[in-house]
């Protein structure tokens, strides 16, 4: 029987191998498992160990032939989680931007906001100017003793 050629984008040549691979092994029933002393002991021209051989190398070559497929899944599964993780960290970011904008809309902001708005001359010379709840300074208050403003 003649071994058929094998290409991985031929899908005839791929079913036509696995159909020669059953054929080949399907009247053996005891088969050794390849490269084990039990198949080392069988003499080379035993069916049984070529029937091991034939299995082997079908096992790689359905692996081969399922190889794009499975690098294509891989590929998908790590695109999927790599977009996940990004959509999230994204939403995380998002998340922090609109509470700093929520923090920076409260009153406390706005009167930052106003204070850095100033030029420093402004903000010194509104420091200076003395508030309701000020005392004056202690030469302003002794002069107002004696003159009896502060007796009451």
């Amino acid at each position: 029987m003649k071994v058929p050629r094998w290409t991985p984008t031929d899908a005839a040549a791929i079913r036509a191998r696995r159909d020669w691979a059953k054929a080949m092994v399907a009247r053996i029933n005891d088969r050794p498992t390849y490269g084990t002393p039990r198949w080392a002991a069988l003499a080379d021209d035993d069916p049984r160990k070529l029937a091991a051989a034939v299995i082997a190398a079908e096992c790689w070559a359905t692996a081969l032939d399922e190889l794009p497929d499975r690098v294509r899944r891989d590929l998908d599964t790590l695109r999927t989680a790599h977009e996940a993780a990004e959509q999230a960290d994204w939403d995380a970011r998002f998340e922090t931007a609109r509470q700093i904008a929520r923090s920076a809309a409260t009153p406390a902001a706005f009167t930052l906001r106003a204070h850095y708005a100033k030029t420093q001359v402004d903000r010194i010379a509104e420091a200076r100017r003395p508030r309701p709840a000020d005392r004056p300074p202690a030469e302003q208050h002794r002069n107002a003793v004696q003159d009896g403003e502060a007796a009451a």
